[in-house]
């Protein structure tokens, strides 16, 4: 009898050992599903919120044609109120290139320096008439609207978001601007 008793005070300590074991497994095995799960979450809010290089690469190349436009615009004999113009709008979209530029530096995206060089792209842009640089700024200026609403409606990134509802507003303001001065030119 002593011997059966000596036998049940060992059984219970090694029985609660073996259920602690049991619940602490399934614990772990609890953890380990749950985390991939987590992780998924996170990588997808990462996804949903980064900027493609490629659409920052179209909004810079995009910014990049205006400035360029406009100050080969300038260059050539027009009215002290088109060439105002013309600087406020290169003034607004050098300005936007530094904008541009944190955003794709927030992002950990590199847009070369070579890309702001305004003069390639000057030189291909023949001589033409004040008016005609307008009609040229405007078409270019409507392709810039509807990359940035594109943007707008697509984008997950705040940042983006942000830039592209107060760039937008800019866009169509210059837009009727030009408008009214190529009247004024007919």
């Amino acid at each position: 009898m002593n011997t059966i008793q000596t036998k049940n005070y060992l059984l219970i300590p090694v029985l609660f050992a073996f259920f602690c074991m049991i619940i602490a497994s399934c614990e772990q095995k609890n953890k380990e599903s749950k985390e991939p799960q987590q992780a998924e979450q996170t990588e997808e809010i990462a996804v949903n919120t980064k900027v493609s290089e490629q659409v920052l690469t179209q909004i810079a190349e995009s910014n990049l044609k205006i400035v360029a436009i406009a100050q080969k615009a300038q260059e050539g004999k027009m009215s002290k109120q088109t060439r105002t113009i013309l600087e406020e709008i290169e003034k607004n979209h050098l300005q936007l290139k530094n904008k541009i530029r944190k955003i794709a530096k927030d992002n950990f995206i590199i847009i070369p320096n070579t890309l702001y060089d305004t003069s390639t792209i000057k030189n291909f842009i023949d001589e033409m008439s004040t008016k005609l640089y307008l009609k040229k700024l405007e078409n270019s200026l409507l392709l810039e609207l509807e990359l940035y609403t594109s943007i707008n409606a697509t984008t997950q990134n705040k940042d983006l978001k942000t830039l592209t509802q107060a760039v937008i507003p800019n866009i169509k303001k210059d837009i009727s601007i030009i408008k009214e001065e190529e009247k004024q030119l007919q």
